[in-house]
């Protein structure tokens, strides 16, 4: 009687290892091996990429992307991980971090901080790398606020200084008339033109106008920060002092 049929005639069962099984522990070391691989496999990928591209123009590239059966904007963005962190770490050293957090942090490779961590935790991994991403972006667009505020506070610096010295100008060019002798300025109505005269006459008022403007709006901001700290000087004056010997009493 062959083997099977006892077995099943006994009630037993074969209990041999199926061939399409395998140990978790196996399992985990041939996943990483292809992990390690396909990291080295993009790594290369980016440098070929690169070369490719220096030696033969961009065009080249997506020819060789075809040839190989790989997207081009895929192997685009091997070439650009592989541009960033070529002169920072490479295949082979022990502080080669995974090519996952290289790509994830690919935009501030030369950032000092994230220099830093590669270097003291070539382990990091893709979820720290992601929060490193994003706080290191936000620093960036605050640090980019912060400039174009800058750019603006100066452009208006520049602007109110250069009207203010258009305005000496032409008071200067104005005062020298007034010390004129009444002959020469009879012989300055010459050259006088109407038109031009009336346009002189608006441009001054309008400065003028500007200027009491601005003082306006100037005094009325300081009355009002003014108005706002006399406001937290009488809340912090009026509110209620609690002794010691009154919080234990309600305490208890």
């Amino acid at each position: 009687m062959p083997a099977d049929k006892a077995n099943k005639k006994n009630g037993s069962s074969d209990t041999s290892a199926p061939t399409d099984t395998i140990s978790f522990d196996e399992a985990v070391r041939e996943g990483k091996e292809i992990v390690a691989n396909a990291e080295r496999g993009q790594w290369r990928l980016g440098e070929l990429a690169d070369s490719v591209e220096k030696k033969y123009g961009e065009r080249k590239l997506a020819k060789f992307a075809d040839a190989i059966g790989v997207a081009p904007c895929t192997l685009a963005r091997y070439r650009d991980v592989y541009r960033k962190w070529k002169d920072i770490c490479a295949p082979g050293r022990e502080s080669m971090p995974p090519y996952a957090v290289l790509r994830e942090l690919a935009q501030f490779a030369t950032h000092p901080k994230c220099k830093q961590l590669i270097q003291d935790n070539p382990k990091i991994t893709k979820r720290e790398a992601y929060e490193l991403r994003r706080k290191l972006k936000g620093d960036e667009e605050e640090k980019q606020e912060q400039q174009q505020e800058g750019e603006w506070l100066r452009d208006n610096r520049r602007w109110f200084r250069d009207l203010c010295t258009d305005a000496e100008k032409a008071a200067r060019a104005a005062n020298f008339a007034f010390q004129c002798p009444r002959e020469k300025l009879h012989e300055l109505l010459d050259v006088v033109d109407s038109l031009k005269l009336m346009n002189l006459g608006g441009h001054g008022r309008i400065v003028a106008n500007l200027a009491e403007h601005l003082e306006a709006l100037k005094k009325e901001k300081e009355q009002a920060e003014q108005a706002e700290q006399a406001e937290q000087e009488d809340a912090e004056a009026s509110a209620p002092i609690v002794h010691p010997e009154a919080s234990t009493q309600e305490a208890a």
